[in-house]
């Protein structure tokens, strides 16, 4: 900050300001700094203490893995295959053969798995489909083990360990007398036809419950009793499948904002598994808030007793100050109710009292030259802005200003486009004003009111005949000069010739109400509602008709959109082309006025705005209107499709958009709009039929007539491939259906088009 500029700021300021740079900032960067370095050190040492854990149970697993591996391995070729011998003697019908063998293969077993005792079964499933188990018998189904992928790893790897997990889910789950929780892991081998000569085994597995299931358990259960800050621990594959945990679900996997999660791979061969400790962050940094709060209340009392220390100084010099600085501000700006209550040091409290005598002695002299100024008439222009502020009434006016009413008037209305709303907008207002000023016509014969920042009301006296060109000339040089100087594109509206002072307020309310028109009406457009008067007032009235066609298009509803564009074709049929014209020019001005609620314009659709009632008039015939309408419809549609945020929007629309994207979808219903919407099945179908006026099922069917008619119009598909393309599986349900709804089939309806 420059020197000058300092000085200039208020002394209040420059006081906080000094306080919070040479006080305030350096004991926060001191703070801020020690959090940072508590953080770091807090975050890496629970994440180390983790990791540290992890590993304990990453060497256990791949102690036992190995180990079992090796056991494995070594429980085949022992012996020359003893064991493998032994199993493809079992598969004989002789029992007594039978029993002689599976003695030898238990015999054989317990000598190669001792000492180790974590040994759940060993298994040897058969080629023919037969399973043979010493220990546990498993409880899992061929199919079930067939599907696993270390099974079908080790069928595409004979003769090498694959290793798979199971997590057992409930007492007895994998086999009799199991525990919940707990941790198998599966050592699989296919054996070629080196092992086994007989090629009777499909596939021999060992089932071991290892330790470090247990140790997952007690860190977890010690996490969510608070005795350690481990987290929730669990075992994935490569392919993010839990193999192991202890915890329901896979909740902490889903909230990634407030969890860590700390990973460790464990390989072996082609297996690649992962633990993942998930944990609160909020419990990962715990011990770091405690310390951090105990350095924030240090920080806190050392500000609160400097404070303390500088509030004297505060309260009997800067604070009187700036009371007497802001008061003197408040004079100046011409507010003299104002009263200081002295306070601060003797100096400071007799300058208050100065002041305040001096405040009350010039508030006197000002209201002795209000008095005589009081009485004093207002010009037309006041009783003007009273009238349309309804400060007072016409009467009242006409009694006071015998000028106002003097002459004929026709009150015009000026709507502005391109004002950029300024922070003063009575500035704004008031150089547009003084620029219409200049106008010599406009100076003499007009006065007017700003509305509103777009919309100004003028009241124009009439002193000769034949004026309505001398009006139309003078605003067109209004027109031209706003655009030039202030780039403001002005429409005007004309109303009628006026020779009543009791005309004047329904006047005005014709001009506030038809000022909509000028949606009709291209660039610097003016409207004579009494040139014009049957066919405006007509259009005024049909666009009534067309609100909901206009709504239809702002929500890119296609199915109401082309429902509600047949009702207006149905009128291009009862009378001459005018009539159709208007009722079109009735729908332009229905949707303008819809784009106007939503703070849209015609501009940011079709880039520049048209004179409508001209260029309808240079439409030949009935068909190019269709045409005209048809393309002009669906530009607005397509612009509201990408304007309209869908996620963001009403449920209801949203719906209906996902519908017309979908309706050829012949599983499309109710259930699935409802779960993609986000509700309730029953709570959807109610909420539908209430905001939409009709239901699911109509609103759907209604979309899938559309297309079909019009491919049955403008295309030659068979009517069963129009049927397939609307979402109907069936052509005789579609023919049903269209019947009911057209009253003829849709073959019926082709010949008719």
């Amino acid at each position: 900050m420059r020197k000058t500029q300092f000085k200039k700021l208020p002394l209040k300021k420059v006081y906080y300001f000094v306080f919070a740079f040479f006080i305030v900032l350096p004991i926060l960067i001191i703070f801020i700094a020690a959090l940072n370095w508590l953080n770091w050190e807090f975050r890496e040492q629970a994440i180390h203490n983790i990791e540290q854990a992890q590993e304990t149970i990453r060497t256990e697993l791949m102690a036992d893995i190995n180990a079992m591996s090796m056991k494995l391995s070594h429980l085949i070729y022992t012996n020359d295959n003893e064991v493998i011998n032994y199993v493809s003697k079992m598969d004989t019908l002789d029992q007594v053969e039978r029993y002689h063998y599976e003695q030898k293969l238990n015999q054989a077993s317990s000598l190669a798995l001792e000492p180790t005792k974590n040994i759940i079964s060993l298994g040897f499933h058969m080629k023919n489909g037969k399973n043979i188990y010493v220990k546990n018998p498993i409880k899992r189904t061929d199919i079930e083990l067939k599907e696993t992928e270390w099974y079908q790893g080790a069928i595409e790897n004979p003769n090498t360990v694959h290793l798979g997990a199971y997590d057992t889910a409930y007492m007895n789950d994998l086999f009799t007398g199991g525990k919940k929780d707990l941790l198998i892991l599966v050592y699989a081998l296919s054996p070629n036809v080196v092992i086994d000569r007989s090629q009777k085994i499909e596939m021999i597995t060992m089932y071991q419950s290892v330790s470090a299931g247990e140790r997952i358990r007690q860190y977890n259960n010690q996490y969510l009793e608070g005795q350690n800050k481990l987290g929730v621990t669990l075992i994935r594959d490569q392919n993010g499948e839990i193999i192991f945990s202890t915890i329901e679900g896979d909740t902490y996997k889903e909230d990634q904002k407030n969890v860590l999660c700390i990973t460790s791979p464990i390989f072996y061969n082609d297996t690649t598994w992962y633990i993942e400790s998930y944990i609160q962050t909020s419990h990962l940094m715990g011990d770091y808030w405690e310390k951090a709060f105990i350095i924030l209340g240090v920080a806190i009392i050392i500000l609160a007793l400097v404070g303390y220390c500088l509030s004297y100084f505060l309260k009997s010099i800067v604070r009187p100050i700036e009371e007497m600085s802001t008061a003197l501000k408040t004079v100046e700006e011409g507010n003299l109710d104002i009263h200081i209550l002295p306070s601060g040091q003797h100096e400071l409290r007799t300058m208050i009292h100065s002041f305040n005598a001096m405040v009350r002695r010039l508030k006197a002299l000002i209201d002795e030259y209000e008095d005589k100024i009081r009485n004093t008439e207002k010009t037309p222009q006041d009783y003007f802005e009273l009238l349309l502020k309804e400060e007072i009434s016409v009467a009242e006016a006409k009694s006071k200003c015998k000028e106002l009413f003097s002459d004929r008037f026709i009150i015009i209305g000026l709507w502005l486009e391109g004002v950029h709303h300024q922070e003063n907008e009575s500035d704004s207002r008031e150089k547009l004003i003084c620029h219409f000023q200049k106008n010599p016509r406009f100076s003499s014969r007009c006065l007017v009111y700003a509305q509103t920042p777009s919309f100004f009301l003028v009241f124009y006296s009439v002193r000769e005949e034949g004026d309505k060109g001398n009006i139309k000339q003078m605003l067109g040089e209004l027109q031209h000069s706003s655009m030039k100087q202030f780039d403001i594109q002005i429409t005007a509206c004309v109303g009628a010739l006026q020779a009543e002072s009791t005309q004047f307020e329904e006047a005005v309310e014709v001009i506030k109400k038809q000022m909509c028109l000028r949606y009709l009406k291209g660039n610097q457009g003016i409207i004579d509602l009494e040139e014009d008067k049957a066919q405006l007032e007509e259009i005024l009235e049909l666009s009534k008709n067309y609100l909901q066609l206009a709504n239809a298009l702002y929500i890119a509803d296609e199915k109401n959109m082309v429902e509600e564009r047949e009702k207006l074709f149905e009128q291009f049929a009862k009378k001459d082309e005018t009539h159709a014209i208007n009722h079109v020019l009735a729908a332009v001005l229905a949707i303008g006025m819809q784009s106007s609620i939503h703070h849209f314009s015609f501009i940011d659709i079709f880039g520049q705005r048209y004179d409508y009632i001209e260029k309808l008039k240079r439409i030949e015939d009935i068909r190019q209107l269709k045409l005209w309408v048809t393309n002009y419809f669906e530009w607005i549609m397509d612009y509201s499709a990408s304007k309209l945020n869908i996620s963001e929007t009403d449920i209801i629309i949203k719906a209906k958009r996902y519908m017309i994207d979908h309706f050829d979808d012949s599983e499309l219903c109710l259930a699935k709009v409802a779960e993609y919407v986000g509700l309730n099945e029953k709570y959807f179908a109610n909420r539908f039929s209430k905001e939409a006026g009709e239901t699911f099922l109509t609103y759907l069917t209604g979309i899938r007539m559309q297309k079909s008619k019009e491919m049955l119009r403008t295309t030659q598909f068979k009517v069963y491939e129009i049927a397939e393309m609307v979402g109907y599986h069936n052509v005789e349900h579609f023919n049903r259906v269209f019947k009911k709804i057209n009253d003829i089939t849709p073959a019926q309806y082709r010949k008719t088009m």
